[in-house]
């Protein structure tokens, strides 16, 4: 505890609050008075915590958004539930602090020390993490999408269910982590090391694919094969298939196959989709009154980028590890879709219909999901159900159902 008392302790912290400073008002209990002193600067804090005025530091729950907070010395730090969004605490000492469920996105952390240190449900999306040293750190459920970790040290930690889609781990240091359920996909791993690293068949590589003895041979990691293939989270709820039903194929140009009366969906345009984007948009824009019609279509692991499908017909298609950023999809029937591990960067999924959807492991950033139908059978990109406050967080709409 800081020993301010009198006048000067007051004046001190009534200027903090007019400040650009503010604080989270929920369940988070920061010291007023330490958090008071960061805006001292870093040689006053130094200072308090070498003299010990300063001994745990409680920043819990505080909004540091912006602030510089560079060469700090915050070892064994209570810094729970903080919002640091583009905050810098580059170079600063985060040894055995405690970041759990806080926000770091886009904050820069560049060559700062968190040996030890907790991160369990913190957000680091697009945070600057170069050269930062996480050894023995704890990352379990941690989201750091697109992170920058170049040359950053991760020996020995814990990253169990990490989501490192589309993060640099070039030339990062992961000897001994622990990657079971983590997800790399479009992570670049060049020259990153993962020598006695643990990966299992729930672990999604940089390729795409799951976890395997070849990769970790490859890799001079670890595979451990008690971990099934397949496990998921809790409370997640998989959407059966529905039948076929059968329709008859109405096509403007191109000629009906002779099966096509017994598929649920346009033989012609699910050839043209997986055939070439460019083809299919530009179908798109010649024919804008023809009707889509995809239900049941596989289209797993294809490159569907920036492709139109709005106001179409794509109950139960499997869009597994499918690239669909920058997709439009407005207004369409998704209906019981698997979209597991899809990448839905910047699609616009705005009023399309998503009960019993399956998204989990999906990437939505930046997606457009307002309007969106969902249920209590819709499975998110965490796992759990959606739910009528998710959709509510989402301008989304939950439908009861019966």
């Amino acid at each position: 505890m800081i020993r301010y008392s009198g006048i000067a302790g007051r004046l001190a912290l009534s200027l903090l609050m007019s400040s650009s400073v503010f604080f989270s008002q929920e369940v988070w209990g920061f010291d007023e008075q330490h958090v008071s002193a960061l805006r001292q600067g870093a040689k006053e804090w130094n200072r308090l915590r070498k003299s010990g005025e300063i001994v745990s530091p409680d920043l819990s729950g505080a909004v540091l958004r912006g602030m510089n907070l560079r060469g700090y010395d915050f070892r064994d730090a209570d810094v729970r539930g903080i919002d640091a969004e583009n905050a810098d605490i580059s170079e600063s000492d985060f040894s055995g602090a405690s970041f759990d469920n806080a926000n770091l996105f886009q904050a820069r952390a560049i060559r700062t020390s968190f040996v030890h240190s907790s991160f369990s449900g913190a957000v680091l999306e697009d945070a600057h993490l170069s050269g930062a040293d996480f050894s023995r750190a704890l990352l379990d459920g941690a989201v750091l999408r697109q992170a920058d970790l170049e040359s950053a040290v991760l020996r020995e930690a814990s990253l169990r269910d990490a989501d490192l889609r589309g993060a640099s781990l070039r030339s990062c240091d992961c000897a001994g982590s622990d990657l079971s359920g983590a997800y790399l996909w479009k992570a670049d791993i060049s020259f990153a090391s993962f020598e006695h690293a643990v990966v299992t068949s729930r672990t999604v590589m940089e390729n795409g694919r799951y976890g395997s003895p070849e990769w970790a041979r490859r890799h001079q990691a670890v595979f451990d094969e008690t971990v099934a293939l397949g496990a998921s989270p809790e409370k997640m709820s998989v959407p059966s298939p529905l039948p076929v039903n059968k329709i008859e194929q109405r096509i403007e140009y191109g000629v009906a196959l002779d099966e096509s009366g017994s598929l649920p969906y346009d033989i012609y345009q699910f050839r043209l989709l997986k055939k070439s984007v460019r083809s299919w948009n530009r179908m798109r824009e010649e024919q804008p009154g023809a009707g889509i019609r995809l239900a049941g279509v596989d289209v797993s692991r294809k490159m569907l980028d920036s492709a139109n499908l709005q106001d179409a017909d794509l109950q139960n298609a499997l869009f597994r590890d499918t690239d669909l950023s920058y997709a439009l999809l407005m207004r369409s029937d998704l209906r019981n879709a698997d979209f597991r591990e899809a990448d839905l960067t910047q699609a616009d999924l705005s009023g399309a219909d998503l009960r019993g959807a399956y998204l989990w492991r999906a990437n939505l950033s930046w997606a457009v999901l307002d309007g969106v139908v969902v249920d209590g059978s819709t499975v998110l990109d965490t796992g759990h159900n959606a739910t009528a406050q998710w959709a509510e967080e989402h301008k989304a709409v939950f439908h009861e159902g019966i």
